[in-house]
């Protein structure tokens, strides 16, 4: 890959009203993209129990005992706001505001601020934080990775419909000709080579047919694909970098997640301690209170848990999802290199029919070729046209796939440019 560690300028992309309106349409009607935007909510909500101590849960409870009805009526009963600041280094704060209702008139009593601070002991904080940090780096990217999706998606459906289009045209009119031909000829040799030849521009006419059925992005016209071509022809590659894969990211944390729990290997074997710290400010007195269970007997979940914990899964994960990663690249780069050799090779075919269609033209000209021969040989130079020009359009979404690969945001690359 070092061999294209090539840092290009980029232009950033400014597509008003063209290719981006239909991308965003296609966005709405995305089933994957509407789910990844719900896992990357679930995972922030997960992370930023973590990273903000002003991030109160607000509940509220009955008293212990809950509501009591009796053959006398509803008894006293208590309702007990509580606010959690959660995730404080593992130790969860709180501050209750206990009220007692005396239901004969329904008055209240308001009984004070109670805190309390309680903590699991087993529980490993840091660990938790890991997975939950490398849990939203990876909901970022598969968000990411899904536009970029419905993106490529969105400029390979513009770029097949003119394709299809153009192509569907041209050998409309190649079929039009050869059975003028057909209808004229009189050496059967010739009749049975120019039937073979509308067999074939038949097939190619379903086939084209059939691409631009199977093309769900709507509203695609010319004037969307001139604007898409002109302006995603001048974007350039930057350099290959993974600094942009929040999924390796995600990994690098489960493997720093992974040796912590393989030094606490023992941890599932320990008693579940808990501990809590009570200071009720209404009689000014305090308590704590010390839970412990001990499981005796299972069927094998700890000493399953433990192994789980000195395994090295994340690590595998990480190596086997870099070297993915990297062989992507590199086979995205060869993809270019032949696409450009492709298109060398059909510029040079583009050159010779372009000489046999001057030679004809000059021919027809002074009456030695048939008028079918010579629309003919237009529309091959026409459908050779076509060909470099969907190279050109092959080489533009090869671009915009390696783009993605490396982790880019590829509406935001187009928009604003390589801003790292």
């Amino acid at each position: 890959m070092k061999r294209f560690l090539l840092l290009f300028l980029v232009f950033p992309v400014l597509l008003a009203g063209s290719v981006f309106d239909l991308f965003e349409e296609n966005l709405k009607n995305s089933s994957s993209y509407w789910t990844s935007v719900e896992k990357l909510k679930e995972a922030e909500i997960s992370y930023k129990r973590y990273t903000s101590f002003w991030n109160p849960a607000v509940s509220v409870s009955l008293g212990t005992d809950g509501i009591t009805i009796t053959e006398d009526g509803i008894q006293n009963f208590s309702v007990i706001p509580n606010v959690n600041f959660v995730n404080v280094y593992g130790f969860k704060l709180g501050l209750s505001f206990p009220i007692s209702v005396n239901p004969k008139d329904w008055s209240i009593n308001f009984e004070g601020t109670q805190l309390s601070i309680s903590r699991d002991l087993k529980a490993d904080y840091t660990v938790n934080r890991l997975k939950a940090e490398a849990g939203y780096l990876s909901a970022q990217y598969s968000l990411k990775s899904t536009k970029n999706s419905v993106f490529l998606q969105t400029v390979q459906d513009v770029f097949d419909w003119y394709y299809y289009t153009k192509k569907k045209k041209i050998f409309s009119q190649k079929l039009q000709v050869l059975r003028e031909k057909l209808s004229k000829a009189i050496d059967e040799d010739e009749r049975e080579s120019l039937e073979k030849q509308i067999l074939s521009v038949e097939q190619t006419l379903r086939n084209a047919e059939l691409e631009l059925k199977s093309i769900h992005t709507k509203g695609i016209n010319e004037e969307i694909y001139k604007e898409t071509k002109e302006s995603l022809s001048k974007i350039t590659l930057p350099a290959t970098t993974l600094e942009h894969r929040e999924d390796l990211k995600a990994l690098e944390l489960q493997k720093k997640a992974e040796e912590i729990e393989k030094k606490t290997w023992f941890l599932p074997y320990l008693p579940d301690l808990s501990f809590s710290f009570n200071y009720d400010f209404e009689e000014s007195n305090w308590s704590i209170k010390i839970g412990l269970q001990l499981t005796l007997w299972d069927f094998g979940e700890r000493n399953l848990e433990s192994e789980k914990r000195k395994s090295q899964i994340s690590l595998l994960e990480y190596e086997e999802k870099t070297r993915e990663v990297k062989d992507s690249i590199s086979k995205v780069l060869i993809n270019i290199e032949n696409l450009q050799s492709q298109m060398k090779q059909e510029e040079m075919n583009l050159n010779d029919l372009e000489e046999i269609y001057e030679t004809n033209r000059q021919l027809f000209k002074k009456g030695f070729l048939s008028e079918e021969d010579f629309i003919l040989s237009e529309l091959d130079y026409m459908e050779g046209k076509l060909t470099v020009e969907n190279l050109e359009n092959s080489l533009i979404l090869e671009k915009l796939n390696y783009i993605s690969t490396l982790g880019y945001d590829l509406e935001k690359f187009l928009k604003e440019g390589d801003l790292n």
